[in-house]
């Protein structure tokens, strides 16, 4: 029995991680998935993963409860660090939309997004409704596998055990991980940044456009109808870009893969 023991408690390390990562993963987190399934989805994986990544793990006996309990902490904290890094691309989508949704004049519009349950700017929820799309079908290439993001994060996790297989609480480990928190956020600003800088650029040279021509001709009373302008404008250009966003927003989840890997190559406690 004291094998089956070992191995149950190592299962309850990968259960613990996955349970980490599905709870605050893109699409998998969402609201409408209930409890119930978002846990037989982990159970599941968990139990795939069991005879790959079970020899990685510290071999931690229940009879020390407090060590035990510690890293069941430790692992679900893993869990959570990689779900928030893969949540902060979709985070520069929505703040995307946000850039566009100020510039067009429509940043008053919202409505309940799905995934989320909270109400976001429209073309917010359309840039993250797209990402969940990408998410879900659209392959690309890591490492020589040419599968859609979802699978790559699995491939990510299946990687997390070999080479973090623990948390060890030292200044070393928390100071890369917020030089690595650091770095996530200046890319989700990047990414923002170039998806949106084609669009907010055109529509402020067409705001000064309108301006000028309204101090030119303040007859035609063009400031007036600038609101209305600005937002066909913006959705004429955003139509048009449609082709030129959505492989940004495909090389983005490949940018976050990058950085997973290089977060877990340099990871102190190997």
């Amino acid at each position: 029995m004291e094998p089956f023991f070992k191995g149950f408690w190592v299962y309850l390390l990968i259960l613990s991680r996955l349970t980490g990562i599905i709870m605050l993963v893109p699409v998998f987190s969402s609201e409408n998935i209930p409890f119930r399934i978002r846990m037989s989805l982990a159970i599941f994986i968990s139990f795939i993963f069991f005879p790959l990544v079970g020899e990685y793990l510290p071999k931690v006996s229940f009879e020390n409860f407090y060590k035990f309990l510690l890293e069941i902490i430790c692992q679900f904290f893993i869990g959570l660090l990689i779900s928030f890094f893969i949540q902060v691309i979709f985070t520069a989508f929505i703040l995307t939309g946000e850039f566009f949704s100020v510039q067009m004049g429509i940043s008053f519009s919202e409505v309940l997004d799905p995934q989320s349950q909270v109400s976001m700017p429209l073309i917010g929820t359309l840039k993250n409704l797209i990402a969940i799309l990408l998410f879900l079908t659209v392959d690309f290439e890591v490492d020589g596998y040419y599968v859609p993001a979802y699978l790559h994060i699995i491939r990510a996790i299946h990687y997390s055990f070999i080479s973090v297989p623990t948390f060890v609480f030292d200044f070393q480990t928390i100071g890369g991980i917020m030089n690595y928190v650091d770095q996530a956020f200046g890319i989700m600003f990047l990414i923002a940044l170039k998806i949106g800088l084609p669009l907010v650029g055109i529509l402020f040279i067409t705001s000064v456009a309108l301006g000028i021509a309204g101090k030119a001709s303040p007859q035609l009373n063009l400031l007036n109808m600038g609101l209305q302008i600005n937002i066909i404008t913006g959705m004429i250009i955003l139509i048009v870009l449609f082709p030129v966003i959505i492989p940004l927003m495909r090389d983005s989840f490949m940018n976050i893969m990058d950085f997973l890997g290089e977060m877990f190559y340099a990871w102190p406690n190997k």
